[in-house]
């Protein structure tokens, strides 16, 4: 992976701490966080127009409010190399989540299955990977010299981690939830299609045994 930077072109995965906090970007990285921002907040005023029930608002507003804060922290403290990466690890899930709904939605559930499964690996790679990422953010951060970073500027930097990292548990917790959902859907669906089984199969012997009485009768 690399950084591209205002100054001197391009740096590698393991220098882009030396250019954090970062006081400018380049255009494109610039472009790309406007996009990311305005995507987050676009979300909001989306809940009305996409008739969002009321009981339904406060979930959506904590998890969108989730997602602004340490991104537009990170944009405003000058974590903008590091958080980019991050941002890209986070959103490569994303697209598979949602291509996974997308042919599901099209009634093809069967073939949605395997892209599930590949974003449940990737989703738990990707928190941790961000989770490491994170760390190690703020442990170069720590060692750099008072010229290299304000002791205010430092602070401001720390809270945005430790927020990025909650979010990190966050994520998390709402995974096992999700996973835990589908297997006690799966558990109930497989439990009344049993049900049905065994009805059908009861009135198919209960037919079976009329016709023999009948049978028996018009002997």
């Amino acid at each position: 992976a690399v950084v591209s930077t205002q100054s001197t072109g391009v740096y590698n995965l393991s220098s882009i701490w030396e250019h954090t906090p970062a006081d400018s970007m380049p255009m494109l990285i610039k472009f790309y966080w406007i996009l990311i921002l305005a995507f987050v907040v676009h979300q909001y005023p989306e809940m009305y127009f996409m008739r969002v029930k009321n009981e339904d608002m406060p979930d959506k507003i904590i998890g969108y409010t989730a997602y602004l804060i340490p991104i537009l922290g990170a944009y405003l403290t000058g974590l903008i190399y590091p958080a980019t990466i991050i941002l890209v690890i986070h959103c490569t899930t994303e697209v598979l989540k949602a291509l996974s709904d997308v042919i599901e939605c099209s009634g093809n559930g069967d073939a949605a299955q395997p892209l599930y499964r590949l974003w449940s690996v990737a989703f738990i790679i990707a928190r941790n990977a961000i989770a490491a990422l994170t760390v190690v953010t703020f442990f170069k951060l720590r060692g750099k010299t008072p010229d290299e970073i304000s002791q205010l500027r430092f602070i401001a930097c720390s809270v945005v981690l430790l927020i990025l990292l909650g979010l990190q548990l966050y994520l998390g917790w709402k995974f096992v939830q999700t996973v835990l959902s589908w297997r006690h859907q799966a558990k109930e669906v497989a439990l009344a299609q049993k049900k049905a089984d065994n009805f059908w199969q009861q009135r198919k012997e209960a037919n079976r045994e009329a016709k023999k009485a009948r049978a028996r009768r018009g002997l």
